[in-house]
């Protein structure tokens, strides 16, 4: 295997950007970052110089970000500085495990594994995330439709029936659940009410639009209450984290900075809080399993397996073993909330829509059949 060509090195072609400094600040897919790793890992085990091999892929990178990074990172790498403090400069964007995995690499001559290492990690998160997400869509879905449907039920339909009704020459006693539904129905008539929702959805659609940002302890903790559906969050997080974390230790980033870096993968602030909690007792010259025991979240396996990769010294292996247990629970337990959760949920919604439509037909069908003489 050919060993990486020193980031200083050039080959004779031109700069295909100016080098001035800038601040690359949007966001990259880790898909794309992790294409851009792996193609150059390649390229430098087939003993291309750096600034050569950026150079090609500059020219076969796609999406604007992405080129404007390598074009931007070249121009320094061939300019003399270390492609770790290209990254650095101009990838603001990147996952914040890219820069360390690349400097550790850089320092031991191994770039090229660890960018192997790092696509390998970003596949592997992504692949988690989207079995995660994947379970949530469709009850996500369900619930805002059949939300859509009973509002437009309410604001709609509701108020023709109750005008019916009001205008028949019959008398009728509105038994309690049809009176409770167009009480609501006249309650969504008002003004205020009507601007209160639209703030309300306006808020919710902003709050996921800002995703992370917009993230509070709080809801993150109450996640984790749920049943099943708490537990997949918990697994799911401590696949990636335990998957980023081995591949920090094993190429050489020191244990406390790799805590802080690993735990950017969480995405829930109440299990950040733990390995805040771990990188605490690190700090202090304790070991890194003490503070799990008090958080009763993680699970128990994770917690063993860290004590037995702290005893035996290979946490690094330990870790991807129990990165890859967790990812074959988060893929059964997806599977048992699609054939478990969307049945349920789609009875439970459709009962309701039933209850509300017959709360209004029951009242109308009286009105005909004593207009009939029945």
């Amino acid at each position: 295997m050919a060993r990486n060509a020193p980031a200083s090195q050039q080959d004779g072609e031109t700069p295909t950007s100016d080098s001035s400094p800038s601040i690359f600040s949007r966001r990259l897919a880790p898909r794309h970052v992790s294409t851009f790793c792996r193609q150059l890992a390649v390229l430098l085990d087939a003993g291309i110089p750096m600034v050569r091999a950026l150079k090609i892929l500059g020219r076969r990178t796609s999406g604007g970000g992405m080129q404007s990074l390598v074009s931007r990172v070249t121009a320094d790498v061939e300019a003399g500085g270390a492609f770790s403090t290209a990254l650095q400069t101009h990838g603001p964007g990147l996952p914040s495990i890219v820069v360390p995995l690349c400097r550790a690499g850089e320092k031991a001559g191994e770039l090229s594994t660890n960018l192997r290492y790092l696509a390998d990690n970003l596949d592997h998160d992504e692949q988690v995330k989207d079995k995660v997400t994947e379970a949530m869509l469709f009850p996500a879905i369900t619930f805002v439709f059949t939300l859509g449907v009973l509002m437009f039920i309410l604001m709609v339909v509701a108020p023709m029936f109750k005008t019916i009704i009001e205008d028949s020459p019959s008398e009728i006693d509105l038994p309690w659940f049809s009176q409770l539904v167009f009480n609501m129905s006249d309650a969504l008539q008002s003004p205020v009410v009507k601007v209160a929702l639209l703030l309300f959805f306006g808020l919710a659609v902003f709050g996921i639009w800002r995703g992370a940002s917009m993230r509070n302890y709080i809801i993150d903790f109450l996640k984790l209450r749920i049943p099943y559906v708490g537990r997949m969050i918990t697994v799911g997080a401590m696949a990636r984290f335990g998957k980023t974390l081995a591949a920090l230790l094993r190429t050489g980033v020191p244990v406390l900075e790799s805590l802080r870096l690993a735990r950017g993968t969480v995405d829930n602030m109440a299990i950040e809080e733990a390995v805040v909690d771990m990188e605490k007792s690190v700090e202090n010259g304790g070991r890194m399993s003490a503070p799990l025991e008090q958080h009763w979240f993680i699970p128990e396996l994770a917690r063993d397996m860290i004590v037995i990769g702290e005893e035996s010294g290979s946490m690094a292996e330990m870790l991807d073993n129990l990165s890859e247990v967790f990812r074959t629970e988060v893929d059964r337990m997806q599977g048992r909330i699609v054939s478990l959760i969307q049945p349920v949920l789609t009875l439970l919604l459709g009962i309701i829509v039933l209850f509300v439509l017959l709360s209004m037909f029951l009242p109308y069908f009286s009105i005909l059949m004593q207009g009939t003489g029945r």
